[in-house]
């Protein structure tokens, strides 16, 4: 008996198509990365990075070709990669790239382990995982040889058992504020750090794009960097936690652009989306209300952020647009 063969699900179609965008994208960034390292070691990280992605591009395209589906364009290395460019960022900035990029990787697969219906793409995205997961251990462990790993604060070890008894463990707003719970310090470090990451990125886009529109909407969003730096600052500082290390060295003087603009614009929305998807979670783990609502505040600054990047890529005619479903309605109206 002839088995009919399972379709892809629009959940296994969505998270197939972004997984090959983003590690099209950072093909593109760490064949950059590799040409311009200077530290041997640090070489060998990008390296193992690039073939670790292109790797997932090989199986994901036989996965296109096999469901029939039409395969993204994404970031082809020779469309967006200028090979003969000067160093722009720092090797410390390499290593903390790939550092970033391998713990978005782990959970999207994850998310896409769990939404996966197909036991062909849930063995798929395990084995992304898995690999994702080795090369964040190793890139980390290079990076505390270095000296370069920034730790989460340390606390005192909690040595009884207690419960909450008064409203006021939810306040913030006026008068004295509870300390900082762990889980709360650690997510305003972690969006410490990317921020500064994030800034930096911006920094040297600005320095090299010659679009003037773009070359605006980097220091624009450099600006908003800031601010959520300084926010956080404040709040670590009136808890005695000590914030995260500046990230402005890192930038080179180069004015000369290692990526198109186009993909430097897809790079800066990828943040901004990750910045969002970062304080969601942080507001659904925060139990004072003064931080529900500074995040509910990055969230405001990131999404109009995010979406005037977008609109300067459709005016470009830059956007691929993601799977979608038919629009019936304009179907119909096109039969009569």
């Amino acid at each position: 008996m002839e088995t009919i063969p399972i379709r892809l699900t629009s959940a296994e179609i969505a998270n197939v198509w972004h997984t090959y965008m983003y590690d099209s994208m950072v093909e593109s960034v760490m064949t950059h990365f590799k040409q311009t390292a200077e530290d041997e070691e640090v070489k060998m990280m990008v390296e193992k990075t690039i073939q670790l992605v292109q790797k997932h591009l090989q199986a994901l395209e036989k996965l296109f070709r096999e469901e029939g589906m039409a395969k993204p364009d994404g970031f082809p290395v020779a469309k967006h990669v200028n090979m003969d460019a000067p160093k722009l960022f720092s090797d410390v900035f390499y290593l903390e790239y790939v550092n970033q990029m391998t713990q978005f990787k782990i959970s999207s697969h994850m998310t896409s382990i769990v939404m996966a219906s197909r036991e062909d793409i849930h063995r798929l995205f395990a084995e992304f995982s898995q690999e994702a997961i080795e090369l964040n251990a190793n890139v980390r462990t290079m990076m505390k040889e270095k000296g370069v790993h920034i730790r989460p604060p340390y606390m005192e070890y909690p040595k009884k058992v207690d419960y909450v008894e008064k409203q006021s463990f939810l306040t913030g707003w006026l008068g004295r504020r509870r300390p900082l719970l762990a889980v709360e310090a650690a997510y305003l470090v972690m969006n410490s750090i990317n921020n500064e990451i994030a800034k930096s990125t911006l920094i040297g886009f600005a320095q090299v794009t010659k679009d003037p529109d773009i070359r605006n909407f980097f220091i624009r969003g450099q600006r908003v960097c800031s601010d959520i730096i300084i926010s956080i600052f404040d709040v670590l500082q009136e808890n005695d936690i000590p914030a995260s290390m500046t990230w402005d060295t890192v930038v080179n003087d180069s004015t000369i652009s290692p990526f198109s603009e186009q993909l430097m614009l897809f790079i800066v929305n990828t943040l901004s989306s990750l910045g969002i998807a970062m304080y969601g979670q942080a507001l659904a783990l925060t139990m004072r209300r003064d931080l529900a609502a500074l995040y509910a505040a990055f969230m405001a600054k990131a999404g109009a952020y995010a979406e005037d990047g977008v609109n300067l890529m459709i005016e470009r005619g830059w956007l691929e647009q993601p799977p979608h479903f038919l629009d019936r309605e304009r179907l119909m109206k096109e039969c009569n």
